[in-house]
């Protein structure tokens, strides 16, 4: 019985966390490659597990035993019936793409995922109630949960570079269908082994626990222990969105980052629920306040590097107060008879904690302060803060004690922000501290940011400090959220958040650039003043590859009607002369709008402003925007579209190229830029140019020279296609800078149906 149930259940959870992955592979391509897809996915997970759990709690406590089964097996053979999922699922338009995605995901998946949901709480009250020696405490049942869906996440990374999204999507049909069957089964089992009523009632009165009134059964459950155990959930759910979306932006833009924390995030349920468990809840809040001081310290500092070990840094604090909040779940879980209560109250603190991460952030903060202030939220969980408020005795005692941890959280933010907004070289002269630091340092900024770093010693004192836990959280809280909110490395004089991610323009070299990044990435770089000032810089730079491309044009006559996919800083724009026509597709509107915008960058207003340049910025996906445009309307395609260092894979795909080279003239040229961190895409395109019988050849310009670096040259890679080497010019005769690609034959074909970036990955 035990072995029947542990397997549908463990297969119910595998089965959830392969079909999330596929539903944002399925979603994430046409939007843009946003790490914001994933957190409005996991919202919408979050919340039909929810609706699931009510679900399964009105079944459990409003339906006699006997109907309870076959109403779920009904239940599943509905939401069969959606399947396989639909794979096309159109492109948002114009609309919110937040509210596209979930609309798209309850049209798709929503049902099955649904009907998922509320089979695990179901089996376990099912469960409990059979003469199974385990059936006292099913708990164990969840952490089986737990590790099933961490093997259907980590899982699906192997699937994933075998098979289509079709062929995956028919194969988790047929598991469903599979387990449907399975489920009917325990139905039928548990009924044969079903306790009878006196029985019933002897069992779980044996099944009291002495140890805790709270867990004996009838024992009534407090609001504020459904409120406790709402926040122990919300923590943790809200921790995991902010640690992903933190380090995919300010430390590392690697591609499927989101899959470790979320790992790590089940692997805490696992062992919090597990028979023998991990440590208590007070063990792991002992080991969560360094762990969270050395962030504090990290970012304080703004240390970004070396990348590996400052990542490890971040998952490590997140795993133990993850572990904090889990472990306090498990121990306050109550007796049976209110299992499915218990479970509507973590999955909707999971609710809350993913909508104020993914939703009400993106909305509110400009930078990602919803990760210290998730942070922050963990620490104040820690059992030692209920233990050094206990300790105090009196009343007035409590709330003195109480108001001192509200005015370090107060002091700590404002020393932060305030150290920013005037720490100056001028203004720090006279510090002897300063002047010290700064002789150790290379700049101004370095010492800065080690002045700042010591505003972390007051915490580190009250660590030593037991009775004082409450004070301790207070200026962690304090002294975190106002990291979050600060930069140095020059004076930020724009800052947007939108779906896509957080824009930020920068003034740097005493006023003389202005920087556009995206995360960890430059995306355009301008002169304010000078003879540079319409150059276009970083990966655009003339005697880069870009300018090969134009130049071989522009004698043709063929450099007259150009399409770009990705805008940045529009510096294409200052290779716009006379006749010139530019179309510049964009998904994001904040991008257009920082770009426009001459007080940041003025390569657009400049080359609207030359006779006979016609410049126009569409806020629509490239594919979406091309696919409006007529046949053979351009003598160029550029695709430069990123998000971050992650590749939209849509725009990279023989569905992709083929709507290309019909919108280009007879002798049309298509440049892709490939630049990355971690991915090798001129193989890809390799491929996907023998495929389509085209020219491929790519220029790796990795070594800039000292005066190109003056002119904020950056290193770039970029891949050129044609139907035939004399539509490339010069540049099919331009060995060694320019060098043709073969296709390697075991180089997988990217279409609109099958990527593979785990392939790509470090080629």
């Amino acid at each position: 019985m035990k072995q029947l149930y542990t397997l549908a259940i463990f297969l119910s959870a595998t089965l959830l966390f392969m079909v999330q992955p596929l539903a944002g592979k399925i979603l994430l391509p046409v939007l843009g490659g946003s790490a914001a897809v994933w957190s409005t996915c996991m919202v919408f997970f979050q919340a039909v597990l929810l609706l699931g759990y009510l679900y399964a709690h009105a079944l459990s406590t409003g339906v006699a035993l006997r109907w309870q089964g076959p109403i779920h097996v009904c239940v599943l053979i509905v939401a069969s019936v959606v399947l396989p999922l639909p794979i096309d699922v159109g492109d948002p338009g114009g609309t919110n793409p937040r509210w596209w995605t979930l609309r798209a995901l309850t049209t798709t998946v929503g049902l099955p995922f649904f009907a998922l949901s509320a089979t695990a709480p179901l089996l376990q009250r099912w469960f409990s109630r059979t003469t199974d020696p385990r059936a006292r405490d099913p708990y164990f049942l969840y952490a089986a949960s737990n590790a099933g869906s961490l093997l259907g996440l980590l899982g699906y990374l192997l699937v994933e570079p075998l098979a289509t999204r079709r062929l995956q999507a028919t194969g988790w049909a047929l598991s469903f269908w599979a387990f449907a069957a399975l489920v009917a089964v325990c139905v039928y089992a548990g009924r044969k082994n079903a306790i009878s009523p006196p029985a019933r009632d002897e069992a779980a009165s044996a099944r009291a626990d002495v140890a805790s009134a709270f867990r004996r059964k009838g024992t009534p459950v407090s609001l504020s222990q459904y409120a406790m155990w709402i926040a122990l959930a919300s923590v943790p759910s809200a921790l995991l969105l902010g640690v992903t979306q933190h380090l995919a932006t300010d430390v590392v833009s690697a591609p499927l980052l989101w899959v470790v924390p979320l790992a790590l995030y089940l692997s805490t349920l696992v062992a919090a629920f597990s028979t023998g468990g991990a440590g208590s809840a007070r063990r792991w809040g002992s080991a969560a306040a360094p762990a969270a001081l050395l962030v504090l310290g990290l970012s304080l500092a703004e240390v970004r590097g070396p990348v590996l070990l400052v990542t490890l840094a971040h998952l490590a604090v997140f795993t133990a107060l993850a572990m904090v909040c889990h472990a306090r779940l498990a121990e306050s879980r109550p007796d049976a008879t209110h299992l499915t209560a218990y479970f509507v109250c973590v999955s909707f603190g999971g609710v809350l904690g993913g909508v104020a991460a993914a939703l009400v952030a993106p909305a509110v903060f400009t930078s990602i302060l919803e990760y210290p202030l998730a942070i922050a939220a963990a620490i104040f969980l820690r059992p030692q803060i209920a233990d050094a408020d206990r300790a105090v005795t009196s009343r007035a005692g409590r709330l003195a004690y109480r108001l001192g941890a509200l005015a370090l959280l107060i002091a700590g933010y404002w020393t932060v922000t305030a150290f920013n907004q005037h720490a100056d070289a001028a203004g720090l002269a006279s510090s002897s501290l300063f002047t010290w630091l700064r002789s150790l340092t290379a700049d101004v900024e370095t010492a800065q940011r080690m002045v700042r770093a010591s505003f972390a010693i007051p915490a580190g004192l009250l660590l030593f400090a037991p009775r004082k836990a409450l004070l301790f959280a207070g200026v962690m809280a304090g002294l975190l959220v106002g990291a979050g909110a600060v930069r140095t490395g020059g004076e930020v004089i724009d800052r947007e958040r939108t779906f896509f991610g957080v824009h930020q323009v920068s003034s740097v070299q005493n006023g003389d650039w202005h920087v556009l990044t995206h995360g960890t990435t430059t995306h355009g770089v301008q002169a304010v003043r000078g003879k540079v000032r319409a150059l276009p810089t970083a990966y655009y730079h003339p005697s880069g590859p870009i300018g090969d491309v134009v130049f071989t044009l522009l004698p043709d006559g063929r450099f007259r009607e150009v399409a770009v996919i990705g805008l940045g800083a529009g510096a294409l724009a200052a290779y716009a002369g006379q006749g010139v026509r530019m179309d510049f597709f964009e998904i994001d509107e904040a991008v257009i709008r920082i770009a426009e915008n001459p007080r940041y960058f003025t390569y657009l207003t400049d080359a609207k402003a030359r006779p006979g340049v016609t410049v126009r910025t569409l806020a629509v996906d490239g594919r979406v925007g091309l696919r409006a445009m007529p046949e053979s309307a351009y003598d160029l395609i550029v695709v430069d579209a990123f998000s971050s260092d992650a590749i939209p894979t849509h725009l990279i795909t023989t569905g992709a190229v083929a709507l290309y080279e019909s919108r280009l003239k007879p002798r049309g040229v298509m440049a892709f830029h490939v630049s990355s961190r971690f991915f090798d895409l001129p193989p890809v395109l390799a491929r996907i140019a023998a495929d389509r019988r085209l020219v491929c050849y790519a220029r790796e310009d990795r070594d800039v020279p000292p005066e190109r670096a003056a002119e904020a040259m950056r290193a770039s890679v970029w891949v050129v296609l044609a139907r035939a080497d004399g539509d490339l010019g010069q540049l099919a005769h331009a060995g060694p800078r320019w060098v043709r690609l073969a296709p390697d034959a075991g180089e997988p074909l990217w279409t609109d149906d099958y990527t593979n970036l785990l392939g790509a990955l470090g080629q």
